[in-house]
């Protein structure tokens, strides 16, 4: 594994079904929840966010974001980000 969860629960519900039940701390509501990071390029992050109400997911890496409204767009997205970042 090329990367580190930081969410385990949260990372294993977003698999298998809706995330919109997950309760976020004040920080995390500001900031999102990481759920995953890259082991080669700790600034490639998978978070859960919240935006106008709805959970989304959000990779990002370096300076860029890239909002997601389902989990395996969002995964495919950071393990795509993540062989290049292993490179």
């Amino acid at each position: 594994m090329n990367y580190r969860i930081s969410n385990k629960a949260v990372f294993e519900q977003a698999q298998v079904r809706s995330v919109s039940d997950v309760v976020f701390t004040e920080e995390e509501l500001q900031n999102g929840m990481k759920l995953a990071v890259s082991k080669d390029d700790p600034t490639l992050e998978l978070y859960l966010i919240e935006v106008d109400g709805q959970k989304k997911f959000e990779v990002r890496w370096d300076d860029s974001q890239e909002l997601f409204t389902g989990w395996y767009t969002a995964w495919e997205n950071f393990t795509w980000c993540l062989n290049i970042a292993g490179k």
